[in-house]
């Protein structure tokens, strides 16, 4: 499998990247400071070097530096976990909607949706989920099911390196939402070890019965 092409670094300001997530933020029941957030947001993308990083890197980063601290932050305000994690993924989700609903619309207005999801979204995700940072081997992708494997996540690896492994599953939540923007027309399985700490993850998804 090849991998997408490593250009430069792109210099974009910290803040510019972590605004646009950040402004969908609303915890429930629960006023706070977002420039905290944003704060040790910057102040971890300078220790993670982050102006440096392949644009891949940067794409990730940027994700896995807003998950550890909107949960640290959150955490200070006493917000629980789990409540935590909903908030921050579903800023994602709001974060992201303009794109997958575009894709949506786009996969729908097709003669055969699933079909169009496999042939559109499997490029894409080759490009953002780089054999490098996830090993990650398609099974099978066609007209009837797509599976792909991977035996390596960039996430658990960073949140390790954090030392909260419990961010984990945030993280895998935010992969399923392109899947939960399509489940009327889209099935998903999904083995996820990496939450428990294991070395694979496994999404198969199949036309809706």
């Amino acid at each position: 499998m090849e991998e997408k092409n490593e250009s430069s670094s792109v210099a974009i300001d910290p803040v510019s990247r972590v605004a646009p997530i950040l402004e969908h933020l609303s915890p429930e029941d629960t006023e706070i400071d977002k420039g905290k957030i944003q704060d040790l947001f910057v102040k971890l993308w300078e220790f993670e070097e982050g102006d440096k990083l392949t644009p891949d890197e940067q794409h990730l980063t940027t994700i896995g530096l807003f998950i550890f601290a909107t949960h640290n932050i959150l955490d200070d305000y006493n917000i629980r976990k789990d409540k935590a994690r909903q908030a921050i993924i579903e800023a994602l989700r709001r974060w992201r909607a303009p794109l997958i609903e575009a894709e949506v619309e786009h996969e729908k207005s097709s003669g055969n949706p699933f079909q169009t999801f496999v042939a559109t979204q499997q490029p894409k995700i080759d490009e953002i989920y780089t054999w490098r940072h996830f090993m990650l081997d398609h099974k099978q992708a066609d007209g009837k099911e797509w599976t792909y494997k991977m035996k390596s996540c960039w996430f658990a690896t960073f949140f390790i390196h954090l030392g909260r492994t419990d961010y984990i599953e945030t993280a895998c939540g935010f992969d399923k939402l392109p899947w939960e923007a399509r489940q009327d027309y889209v099935d998903l399985k999904l083995n996820n070890l990496f939450m428990k700490l294991g070395n694979s993850c496994q999404f198969r998804y199949t036309p809706k019965k």
